[in-house]
């Protein structure tokens, strides 16, 4: 019976000791990054959450047309990007344009080398 007491009496003990340790250091952590995280809301502040909302609904609101017009000048650009960009590769047989290294030319199907 004894026995039994004084091995609770230390298994308590010793999470007294780990829980003191650790409050510890999550005080010592949050003490530390509490200066990183002042002035922000969270990951967006509410001003840039309250933006962010304004342009969906703008989205939301476009007419079919100015839809196709901004898909339009999103792929003229995203062709712009590609072409400064150095990977450019050409098919030797039929002159096809590929931006990435294909192992077949996806015109004429000849093996790019």
């Amino acid at each position: 019976m004894i026995g039994v007491l004084v091995m609770l009496s230390g298994i308590g003990t010793a999470v007294m000791i780990v829980t003191i340790i650790s409050e510890r250091r999550l005080k010592h952590l949050e003490a530390r990054l509490k200066p990183k995280t002042d002035g922000h809301l969270g990951l967006f502040g509410t001003d840039t959450k309250t933006d962010i909302k304004i342009k969906i609904d703008g989205i939301e609101k476009l007419s079919e047309e100015d839809f196709n017009n901004l898909i339009t000048m999103m792929k003229s650009l995203r062709l712009t990007l590609l072409e400064e960009s150095k990977n450019l590769f050409k098919c030797s047989r039929c002159s096809n344009i590929s931006y990435d290294k294909p192992k077949f030319c996806s015109n004429c199907g000849l093996e790019i080398t």
